[in-house]
């Protein structure tokens, strides 16, 4: 076996769409699949299977297994195994549940259907902690998420991906990053008559930056922390490394520091470049 792809997350959270993508591109998928029988069926499919991809979620009903088995595959299978876990802001989940009109896997007599996400995520909580690639689906259309996941699976499968999200803290902050940085420190360009309505792509804003006491240093740290990071991860098996970079309103300062940053790696690494907050 080549490739397996192991896809968990939320429910509502978009693993259908998900799956779709990965069976256009040539996966062998298997939906639900029971914890229980991995140990004795999985050996019997890599035989003649190249890439596989499960999907293992709370569905099962084991939920006291879930943990135990993930952790499981990621040390039998740790040099072709992908663990993508899908997640999205609980508002959201209640109202994707709302328009499909479906139940909640969790949902009983007892439990409402918030109580039924805040349970589910409990749940798959260890299992967060040890995927490969997080994606917050909140502000994605089945389209857009099918592009974001094509484009993490054509760069798992070559070399190391770094992406660089800039965002506004006062719009929330990204759920699906790994690190955080602030740099709400540094002036703020919006206050500046003739930069107020540029970004942090523009030039001026760059000349802006780049003439304010301490930036220069702080990229040079930025660069050393995510470097040390990428050794780590990689050598933990990890493919992916997702980096937040907030400022107010995310159009400035973090997108300045975000598109300089992935400058630096881009020869070494995939690097793909967000600006959630840009207008």
């Amino acid at each position: 076996m080549k490739k397996l792809i192991l896809l968990t997350g939320m429910s509502g959270a978009g693993k259908s769409t998900a799956l779709g993508l990965l069976e256009d591109l040539g996966f062998y998928c298997i939906d639900n699949f029971p914890p229980a029988l991995i140990d004795k069926l999985l050996p019997v499919l890599s035989i003649n299977i190249e890439n596989l991809a499960l999907v293992i979620d709370v569905r099962s009903g084991e939920l006291d297994k879930l943990e135990s088995v993930v952790k499981s595959l990621k040390e039998k299978y740790n040099k072709v195994l992908q663990i993508i876990f899908l997640t999205a802001k609980k508002e959201i989940l209640i109202n994707r549940f709302a328009l499909t009109r479906r139940n909640h896997p969790l949902l009983k007599e007892k439990f409402s259907l918030e109580k039924a996400i805040d349970e589910e995520k409990k749940y798959l909580s260890p299992i967060l902690e040890i995927s490969d690639v997080v994606i917050d689906t909140s502000n994605l259309n089945p389209h857009q998420l099918r592009e974001k996941l094509k484009k993490i699976l054509e760069g798992l499968t070559y070399r190391f991906s770094l992406r660089i999200v800039s965002f506004g803290f006062k719009y929330g902050i990204p759920l699906d990053v790994d690190f955080v940085f602030d740099v709400r420190f540094f002036p703020n360009p919006f206050y500046v008559r003739d930069l107020k309505n540029k970004t942090g792509k523009d030039k001026e804003v760059k000349e802006f930056m780049y003439n304010t006491e301490g930036v220069e240093t702080f990229m040079e740290f930025l660069e050393k922390i995510i470097d040390f990071s990428i050794k780590r991860y990689e050598n933990e098996g990890r493919m992916e490394l997702n980096i937040g970079i907030g400022c107010t309103g995310g159009q400035h300062r973090s997108v300045f520091f975000a598109e300089e940053l992935g400058k630096k790696f881009s020869e070494k690494y995939n690097v793909n470049i967000e600006h959630r907050d840009v207008k």
